[in-house]
């Protein structure tokens, strides 16, 4: 797998905040037993890193037992020889992880491309996968088709050329229409499964935008510049309007049967292979659309086009 430094840190929380699924002792006990390059250079597990730099991570990370391809419905919003943009459904990890090795969007990606139609530096586990969606949150992610084009996209992400724009409905009516919350994120300090705004992490910076808006209710469109983990929830549930069915950081009492957040990525911008920007759009799903119209708060022509 090949991973591309976005920032200063110790390599080996670099690793662990990327893939949150391996225990950081484990990163650190490949580091040391020479499985991880900078560089094409080995490391000690304390070594920091700059941006830009090229970690290299030996596939046996990500051991799991053999991938099954599977038939699976997949939303293409567009394809060519070297990725493909997918609409991705609710209810759907993206990759597998721990005893998750069936009906993720891999197994979809395998039974459509094969496993020689996908890039695969990416780590024997998640082929053709470049960046990631929460399991519950919808909406537009790449994939890409060859390597070249996995280090194309994994480089764009890393640097922050990929412009994305989310739509999410959120508790709460917003003093200010427009804003942006910069700060910095890590571990929750009382539950490691957890992101939390503190003042140790990586910077994470979001954008948003008031929509439309009811008492008690608001739809936002949010544009990040980084991409971290749970990192639209954690900022949203920060200003004290977290986003409405989120399990884990909403705590908020509704009267709505909701088991997941209201959270779309619903159009994507960035300069493709061959030097050209391009954008790629995906209105919210089905059960997104319901609750909006629920509360009072437009149609689907409120979304971009």
């Amino acid at each position: 797998m090949i991973m591309i430094a976005d920032e200063i840190i110790r390599i080996d929380k670099f690793i662990s905040d990327e893939l949150e699924e391996i225990p950081r002792e484990k990163i650190k006990d490949f580091i040391k037993d020479k499985k991880i390059k900078v560089n094409n250079s080995f490391v000690k597990p304390s070594f920091k890193l700059s941006e830009g730099d090229e970690i290299e991570i030996d596939d046996s990370l990500f051991h799991v037992p053999e991938l099954k391809a599977e038939d699976m419905e997949l939303k293409i919003v567009y394809e060519n020889d070297d990725y493909a943009i997918i609409d991705k459904d609710s209810n759907v990890i993206v990759h597998p992880a721990g005893k998750i090795i069936t009906g993720t969007l891999v197994n979809g990606l395998l039974g459509r491309y094969g496993y020689d139609g996908l890039s695969h530096i990416g780590g024997d586990d998640r082929p053709g996968i470049v960046h990631r969606l929460d399991k519950d949150t919808t909406g537009l992610i790449a994939i890409t088709k060859t390597n070249e084009a996995y280090k194309y996209f994994k480089k764009m992400f890393e640097t922050r050329k990929v412009d994305k724009y989310y739509y999410a409905i959120v508790f709460g009516n917003f003093d200010k229409k427009k804003g942006t919350i910069d700060n910095f994120m890590d571990r929750d300090v009382h539950n490691r499964r957890k992101m939390a705004v503190r003042n140790t992490g990586r910077r994470a910076v979001s954008h948003y935008e008031v929509i439309s808006e009811v008492e008690g209710f608001s739809l936002v469109r949010i544009k990040i510049e980084t991409g971290r983990t749970h990192q639209i929830r954690v900022h949203m549930t920060h200003i004290n309007h977290p986003i409405l069915g989120d399990p884990v950081y909403g705590n908020v009492k509704h009267k709505f049967n909701l088991d997941h957040q209201l959270l779309h990525c619903g159009k994507v911008g960035f300069k493709n292979m061959e030097g050209d920007y391009v954008t790629y759009e995906a209105i919210p799903h089905e059960d997104f659309l319901k609750y909006q119209k629920i509360l009072g708060l437009g149609d689907k022509d409120v979304f971009e086009n």
